[in-house]
């Protein structure tokens, strides 16, 4: 114990705050611990007195619906009643989004476009027609165990769509995400099914959130599954001990002793996930932390005016759902700004514990009881509404539609989601994917996740029949998925954003080492090593704006460049990782090796296949070496070369993987050179081109070999059409095959991905531009000489 701060584990006093989940679970329902039993039911709220407006009144179009309380139930009589829940494919037209705006004082058009997305619905799409509103009937119900994707019958629900007038759809910034409408809880017949009624919305406390039904939501959590959804089973599969031995000088903010206090153990804590925004707060450091070791610390006026909005609401929800002890990052790890290049010894050791801490965020929020997410806040002074009385923003969505009848849109949290930072930022992205309880705060509103996946809203009722008993597969490997656990998680990250670009591995090093340890192999520059050359094949993500070069990184990774990228080889081959490897024993030839520096002659394989280092007879995979080109493509070791022409680039350190070499890739493959030429070929694949401009790979025949979309900045400095040299990669499909076909089957259907190349340090070393596909063989229509066996070094 160190001057006045607390060390957890010697504390004096018992502290029901630190149990653990094993402590739960052997506690009977009606221990001395609230959160070891489920409290009853909360009675239903009555509705809000300001739902309706003067002189509102159905407009003749939503008269001509004849809506009726009695069709939002399913009654034993209906023959929908007790089957799977089943969509009406009769599509009714409420007419355009700008004539549902004049009518103010018609409620539902007012509904269903708050159900859209309010004013986020524009009244024109972006191909210039009108956008129109249409909804259908459907029903559901109670989740099937077996097939929780089915519902049975119990509600009926108005699914709300949005077209545009030539039949396109709004996207998710325009319109909220398959929005519905159905009767409020309140107004429930008393002669229907009593069992209906949990699944219709129900009112919420009108000035700020209810915590008893926190309580309640987490109550139910523990008493069901709490074997599932506790820290133990992150920490069991990340191999992980506990925090406080992993991170040095572990600390918490007591919310109770209003106070920083040192952790050691197990502890049971809350942990924030937030935005900083740009306004500077603040934050301990080496020269407050005496201070805020004291007791009553945080109620020292001086202080506690400091501390921004987010993270007062953050302590106050952590008491509300009685958790004493709060982790976040702006006070509990040194925020010294320290001048890098002049470090005395104190500030070097300061720096290396916040690094070490930053580099393994992982282990806090995995580790942690509940992650407190403020997806809301747009910054740390913003707070976290609905916390706060009076901070709800905006009443909730209901409008009577007759005395008695009132219909309400079931908001979710992920409303609006492309307008809050919190979704947008790199740093807050794994810090959720960890988490086993997130409790989020969006839209003035509050809802539970479990890792038992299972979530629970405010305006919805608890469900605590629900039982798990088995995690669903969230980590990679377990369920043999690559969309899953390998290009989802790379997909979903390369579309963050970072404050400072030098994050880029830092911030994606947790689920970097869960994808390393689940698939058992390295990590080279964010792609995985056993699938490898399929990965290099990432495209920019269609819909979005062209990623941009982020030069400090290696352009062949996804990390080398700023946007969105869509690796998807789970859409034209197949999610399973075994026939993935199998495959690529037979697609691939090119044997990768990693420079050690661009001044070293050194190079290691990237991935070691286990047949043994001397069998030459196998390849990259391990695979039988195969016959594919007519010239000698025998040499595969590396020559020993320093890059010497000029200053090659030093990029990013990388943290996430256990042989973090140069950036630099150096080995042998076919070269040739194609003209790039525009085309009217529609593009092959299913869906949308990659962003970008969509050329032709033209032979010196002049007949089009094939597609490739390039950067448009690129072409800039490089007019089409033009010569440029490409490498081939390895073999690839550019679509799934049909009707039950073998994918696997050596046909035409099997092509050549081609990697358009850039010389860098005038030929010493390339990089990426983009990646193409050509058929086999057309490798030979090669410009010049025609093609040939050239070693390569890519950065």
């Amino acid at each position: 114990m160190a001057g006045n701060e607390v060390d957890i584990d010697n504390a004096s006093a018992p502290d029901e705050g630190w149990l653990t989940e094993s402590d739960l679970d052997d506690l009977s329902a009606d221990g001395e611990h609230v959160l070891a039993g489920i409290p009853p039911p909360l009675p239903l709220l009555p509705v809000p007195g300001n739902i309706s407006q003067p002189g509102d009144e159905l407009c003749h179009d939503c008269s001509l619906l004849r809506l009726k309380r009695d069709r939002f139930i399913v009654w034993p009589k209906d023959p929908d009643y007790g089957k799977y829940e089943r969509p009406d494919a009769k599509l009714i037209e409420l007419g355009n989004v700008k004539d549902l705006r004049r009518r103010k004082n018609c409620p539902f058009c007012r509904l269903v476009l708050l159900a859209m997305g309010g004013d986020r619905v524009p009244n024109i799409a972006s191909d210039g027609s009108p956008v129109e509103a249409q909804m259908s009937w459907a029903t559901t119900g109670t989740s099937d165990r077996n097939m929780p994707w089915n519902r049975r019958s119990e509600i009926r629900i108005l699914q709300i769509h949005g077209r545009t007038g030539f039949g396109g759809f709004l996207d998710i910034e325009e319109m909220n995400l398959f929005p519905d409408i159905s009767l409020l809880a309140n107004d429930f017949p008393s002669e229907a099914p009593a069992k209906a009624q949990r699944f219709l919305p129900r009112p919420m406390q009108p000035e700020c959130i209810d915590f008893n039904v926190v309580r309640r939501w987490l109550a139910i959590c523990e008493s069901n599954h709490s074997k599932v959804c506790g820290n133990r089973a992150n920490m069991k599969q990340m191999g992980w001990t506990d925090p406080a031995g992993v991170i040095p000088d572990l600390r918490f903010v007591d919310v109770e002793d209003r106070c920083l206090v040192r952790a050691s153990g197990n502890p049971r804590y809350a942990a924030l996930s937030y935005v900083w925004g740009r306004e500077p707060f603040f934050c301990m450091t080496s020269e407050n932390l005496a201070v805020l070791k004291k007791p009553g610390a945080f109620d020292q006026e001086e202080i506690w005016s400091r501390i921004p909005a987010t993270i007062q609401d953050a302590m106050t929800v952590a008491r509300e759902i009685g958790i004493r002890y709060l982790w976040v990052d702006s006070l509990c790890v040194y925020q010294d700004l320290i001048d890098m290049d002049n470090m005395t010894g104190e500030e070097e050791a300061i720096m290396a514990g916040k690094m070490g801490a930053i580099r393994i965020m992982d282990y806090v929020y995995g580790a942690a009881y509940i992650v407190i997410c403020a997806a809301g806040s747009r910054s740390a002074h913003s707070g976290i509404t609905g916390v706060r009385p009076g901070t709800r923003e905006s009443k909730q969505p209901i409008e009577e539609i007759a005395p008695g009848f009132r219909l309400a849109y079931r908001q979710k949290p992920q409303d609006g989601i492309e307008s809050f930072p919190y979704y947008k930022r790199g740093w807050t992205y794994q810090e959720r994917h960890f988490a086993t309880r997130l409790l989020t705060f969006a839209n003035g509103q509050v809802s539970l996740q479990c890792s038992s996946d299972i979530s629970f809203q405010e305006d919805t009722w608890d469900d605590e029949s629900v039982i798990s008993s088995k995690r669903p597969p969230s980590f990679a490997g377990e369920g043999n998925d690559i969309g899953d656990g390998v290009e989802g998680p790379i997909q979903t990250y390369s579309e963050m954003q970072l404050t400072k670009q030098s994050d880029i591995y830092n911030a994606f090093a947790g689920v970097a080492r869960q994808i390393r340890m689940q698939l058992n192999c390295d990590i080279c520059h964010g792609l995985p090593v056993k699938y490898f050359d399929w990965l290099l094949l990432w495209q920019p993500f269609p819909f979005k704006d062209e990623p941009t070069r982020r030069e400090e990184a290696p352009s062949w990774s996804w990390s080398g460049w700023q946007g969105g990228v869509f690796p998807r080889m789970w859409s034209w081959y197949t999610r399973d990782m075994k026939a993935i490897r199998k495959a690529l024993k037979r697609r691939t030839w090119i044997v990768w090796y990693h420079r050690h520096g661009p001044h070293s002659t050194r190079c290691s394989l990237v991935h070691k296949h286990g047949r043994g280092p001397a069998d030459s007879q196998r390849n990259f995979y391990g695979g039988s070496i195969r016959k594919r080109f007519p010239f000698d493509c025998s040499q595969t070791e590396p020559t020993r070369r320093i890059l010497t022409e000029f200053e090659p680039k030093e990029y990013y350190f990388d943290v996430i993987s256990t042989r973090p070499y140069s950036g630099y890739l150096q080995f042998w493959t076919v070269s040739a050179v194609f003209e790039i030429a525009e085309t009217k070929t529609p593009w092959p694949e299913e869906g949308s081109p990659p962003a970008g401009k969509q050329l032709g790979i033209i032979g010196k025949s002049g007949d089009e070999l094939g597609l490739i979309v390039v950067p448009t900045a690129w072409l800039k400095e490089n007019a089409a059409p033009c010569k440029r040299e490409f490498l081939l990669i390895c073999e690839a499909r550019d679509v799934r095959a049909a009707g039950g076909k073998d994918m696997d089957a050596d046909d035409h259907e099997w092509r050549y991905r081609v990697m358009l190349l850039e010389p860098k340090a005038r030929g010493e070393y390339y990089e990426r531009v983009a990646i193409g596909s050509i058929g086999r063989g057309d490798e030979m229509d090669s410009f010049g000489e025609g093609p040939c066996w050239k070693e390569i070094i890519l950065g």
